[in-house]
């Protein structure tokens, strides 16, 4: 792998709300620290796929609203982001593209279904943390500072320290889902 730069000609093309893109990027990635060494172990590049496919993620509203997660997912396999190769492209496709709507499911997504198995896996951890991202940033006020996580038997607590007054939840509920169903627990959020 190559390392992209931030300002890929995909996200300057395509990218409406790029305040909105780059929050998201920052609430993923701080989720992805919080486990990332602590409960789990990921390989150096599944951070950079993560920023990617975060700032990316809503690029499908250029085409369509209502199904841009495929739209995202379409462009970034056509278009490619520079650096990476067609196989982290394709990760990096997925990841966005499981931002919302359904799950990934090789029986029926052609896409998932060309992933490794190792690879797969990796899409539903990642995209468990963007959803839950892209949740907590519609409120659209910047309000998380940081974020940990700690595991007991029975699940997992994000906590998650504001400046001022608490993010609405609604939505990051909603989309913890695929997180619940990947790490097989439930998963809290509290603040601090």
């Amino acid at each position: 792998m190559i390392k992209s730069n931030n300002n890929s000609k995909i996200f300057d093309k395509y990218c409406k709300d790029k305040d909105h893109a780059y929050e998201v990027e920052k609430y993923a990635l701080m989720i992805f620290d919080a486990f990332n060494n602590s409960i789990l172990n990921f390989e150096p590049q599944a951070r950079g796929y993560l920023s990617h496919a975060a700032k990316l993620h809503d690029i499908g509203y250029t085409i369509e609203k209502k199904s841009h997660h495929k739209h995202a997912m379409k462009i970034i396999i056509d278009e490619g982001i520079d650096g990476f190769n067609d196989e982290e492209n394709l990760i990096i496709a997925n990841i966005a593209r499981y931002h919302r709507g359904s799950t990934p499911d090789e029986t029926r997504h052609d896409m998932y279904k060309k992933l490794s198995n190792d690879n797969k896996q990796l899409v539903k951890q990642l995209s468990s943390f963007l959803r839950i991202a892209d949740g907590l940033d519609k409120p659209h006020k910047n309000l998380v500072l940081r974020m940990r996580v700690q595991e007991t038997p029975e699940c997992f607590n994000l906590y998650i320290k504001t400046v001022g007054f608490k993010p609405n939840l609604k939505m990051a509920e909603k989309k913890k889902d695929l997180f619940e169903h990947t790490f097989g627990k439930p998963l809290n959020f509290i603040f601090e």
